[in-house]
């Protein structure tokens, strides 16, 4: 595996207090976090990220104002096909929420609340995926 000191992960969502408790609950983390709280300022992250740790995955709410998650994931994949990308949501219904997206652009789902170990793993997961993509590996 990679160095995860010289990779991003990026989290999105519109709620300020959930980015707030992400950051808390992956301070330790040895990846490089980075924090948007619209789809917009995700996609300028990633543009920015590119030169310094490139994000690999993207844990992105489904229910954002103005670009949804769902939109954001079709958005990156045209830029970036390459990034991992988890759609998180509160709703009951998030599998048939993500049916308006190519199912092979969704690493996979997450239902809030989140259970953080398994949440931290699944980036982990994510990660190794990434890495196995790029260099052929399994």
């Amino acid at each position: 595996m990679r160095n995860l000191a010289d990779i991003a992960v990026l989290f999105v969502d519109d709620e300020v207090e959930i980015l707030s408790a992400l950051k808390s609950c992956f301070r330790r983390e040895p990846y490089v976090k980075l924090f948007a709280e619209s789809a917009e300022q995700a996609l300028n992250l990633l543009e920015e990220s590119n030169s310094n740790a490139p994000v690999v995955v993207i844990a992105s709410d489904i229910h954002m104002p103005g670009v949804n998650g769902i939109e954001l994931v079709r958005r990156v994949k045209i830029r970036f096909p390459d990034t991992i990308c988890m759609l998180v949501s509160g709703a009951n219904n998030v599998y048939e929420l993500v049916k308006e997206v190519d199912a092979s652009h969704i690493y996979t789902t997450l239902t809030k609340p989140l259970d953080v170990p398994v949440f931290k793993k699944t980036i982990i997961d994510a990660i190794d995926c990434y890495h196995n993509t790029k260099t052929g590996t399994r």
